[in-house]
């Protein structure tokens, strides 16, 4: 999996369909239910199983422990576990690190999309800039300045 392009808003829905569903359901089915083909649906389970939320086996998408825990809290916890979750994800530790590591604990965008591009081989590196950005701002670990184009840490 090269990263999901699936925004956290987009996975916390999956994960209440189905939970609403009994906590299993047929991967298939989901996307029927948001009227999607299973290739559109499916970035966002690769998102919720890369979170830890659902395991997936025999086209079946199950919720963890975890997703449980979250689905059952109120929003600051909420918060918490997104964020512990989400900073476990290896590309978003490794800019992280690269954020500690600057002097103003910032950087470019353009020097962000180059560190992506080395990680991610893709010609729409913008689109996983985006993606990444709406986690990390998600988690609360990092904001993006649009005026200075900068990634920073929050």
């Amino acid at each position: 999996m090269i990263f999901p392009k699936a925004t956290i808003s987009e996975i916390i829905g999956l994960l209440e369909v189905v939970n609403d569903s009994g906590g299993i359901e047929d991967a298939a089915r989901l996307a029927a239910d948001f009227d999607l083909e299973l290739d559109e649906i499916l970035p966002s389970i690769d998102g919720a199983e890369l979170l830890g939320f659902v395991r997936v086996a025999d086209g079946n998408v199950e919720l963890t422990v975890d997703a449980r825990n979250l689905l059952e809290t109120g929003i600051r916890d909420r918060k918490k576990i997104i964020r512990d979750k989400v900073a476990g994800v290896g590309i978003i530790k490794e800019l992280t690190s690269k954020l500690m590591e600057s002097d103003e604990r910032k950087i470019s965008k353009k020097e962000t999309l180059k560190f992506l591009q080395d990680k991610i081989a893709t010609a729409d590196i913008e689109s996983y800039f985006r993606i990444i950005i709406n986690w990390t701002r998600h988690a609360g670990l990092i904001g993006y300045n649009s005026d200075s184009e900068e990634i920073c840490l929050m």
